[in-house]
């Protein structure tokens, strides 16, 4: 049996692997001696032939043995050659290939065609969540802690998260701790998850996008109260104004153009799309080209010394405000 789970979901890929592996050692093996993962835990190093010659034993005293195999093909620069050795696994050998690249990459790789021809191989992809899904599991995860959540503190934790789900995971129980049986409410949330810094970005971004000046004011200010330097707030700003014009140009020539699409062409998260096209609905193609030219400006006035950064990002966001 060939077991892929692969994703850039590391955290659901992880609890997968632990959960498989429980369920392995509870059946078949209580004493951990027909376990073998790869890399070393000392060396930190694998070697694709000693995984191989480990998948292909038997089992010890035992009905199975399990193999887990963390980015043997990222590791591999030949997987065509490598696929062909899947054919020599004993039926008595569980092989978890776990394999942390983006999907749609890891799915055009030879291996993962070979893997399609195996009668006993099972396919669990683990993509980063976004929009509904992300929603579904942040809710779910709640309620495994024993916790509930009004609608708008759900959202709001989202929003300071964003779709790092270790990030969120930890939170939660930090809320579900805080509230104590209570239903944990917005309130909660603001006083207790401090928002990444490209969820800030995201918020700052929608309250430009939407024009509420004291809003932009206040995260702005929240911002370099935190300690972000100016110049790093000028640096994310560049970037998501680019990502906004890159989308409204796109948005230009394709009206009807998808999420997942435009993520494809534009080569971003679908997450990070998801914002800027609802952003992109508060600025035309002209406000945008010129910020970007002031931006572009003001960048390198910077790095000459002409302007300094907290001058920079208060041009900018005065720019985008008008």
């Amino acid at each position: 049996m060939v077991i892929l789970v692969y994703g850039d979901d590391s955290f659901r890929a992880q609890e997968k692997i632990f959960e498989l592996r429980a369920a392995f050692e509870k059946k078949f093996d209580p004493t951990g001696l027909n376990l073998s993962v790869f890399p070393d835990a000392k060396t930190g190093k694998m070697d694709p032939a000693e995984v191989m010659r480990s998948a292909t034993s038997f089992p010890f005293l035992a009905e199975r043995r399990m193999v887990i195999a963390r980015d043997l093909v990222a590791s591999t620069k030949k997987d065509a050659d490598w696929a062909d050795s899947l054919d020599k696994i004993p039926t008595s050998t569980i092989f978890i290939l776990w394999e942390t690249k983006e999907p749609r990459e890891l799915e055009r790789k030879p291996l993962f065609k070979k893997l399609q021809t195996v009668a006993e191989a099972h396919f669990y992809p683990f993509p980063k969540l976004d929009g509904a899904g992300l929603s579904k599991w942040t809710s779910s995860r709640v309620i495994k802690h024993n916790g509930t959540i009004a609608p708008d503190a759900l959202r709001a934790l989202i929003e300071r998260a964003g779709d790092d789900l270790w990030q969120l995971d930890g939170e939660i129980q930090k809320l579900v701790a805080y509230a104590d049986d209570q239903q944990i409410i917005k309130p909660m949330v603001d006083q207790l998850v401090r928002a990444t810094f490209d969820s800030q970005i995201f918020a700052l971004m929608d309250a430009v996008s939407a024009r509420r000046t004291s809003e932009v004011l206040k995260l702005l200010e929240e911002e370099r109260a935190s300690g972000a330097a100016d110049g790093y707030i000028f640096s994310m700003l560049l970037r998501q104004i680019r990502i906004l014009l890159a989308t409204k140009n796109l948005l230009e020539e394709n009206p009807r153009v998808s999420k997942d699409e435009a993520a494809t062409v534009l080569g971003l998260h679908p997450f990070v799309v998801s914002k800027a096209l609802q952003q992109t609905r508060g600025f035309n193609l002209n406000e945008l080209q010129k910020t970007h030219e002031l931006l572009y400006t003001l960048d390198v006035g910077m790095k000459s010394g002409k302007f300094n950064d907290k001058i920079s990002v208060d041009l900018t966001v005065v720019s985008l405000l008008k």
